[in-house]
Order: C-alpha cells, then structure tokens, then sequence
C-alpha cells in the first residue's frame, strides 16, 4: 500500500466533493459488482480507497 499523507487525503476528498462524486471518485450512480470497487473477488484482495481513486484519477496527485 502506498502511504498517502492526510494531506493528500484531503486533496482528494475535496476533489471527490467539488465534482459531486462518489466516495470512490466515481459518478454518484455507478454501482459495482459486490458492492465496492476496492474489493477483488477473483483474488480475496483488498485495495486502499485513496489509492484506487489515485489510479482512475492521477492528476489529483500532489
């Protein structure tokens, strides 16, 4: 798992706010197998939240 810092954690939490997204930094209406993106079935793995938003979005990177 990366180490994001808090302030990073904020960056994205208030990007996922100002385009009125949902908390994975998706559209508010995307719905996902199981549940969560973060979790992948075919492995038992689980993935950070941050950085999977990080992943779909790298520009909100600081």
């Amino acid at each position: 798992m990366a180490n994001i810092s808090e302030e990073q954690k904020k960056h994205i939490d208030r990007k996922i706010k100002e385009g009125n997204l949902n908390e994975f930094g998706d559209s508010k209406d995307t719905v996902y197998a199981g549940g969560t993106p973060l979790f992948n079935m075919m492995t038992g793995q689980t993935k950070d939240r941050y950085e999977y938003v990080l992943g779909k979005h790298p520009d909100w990177k600081i």
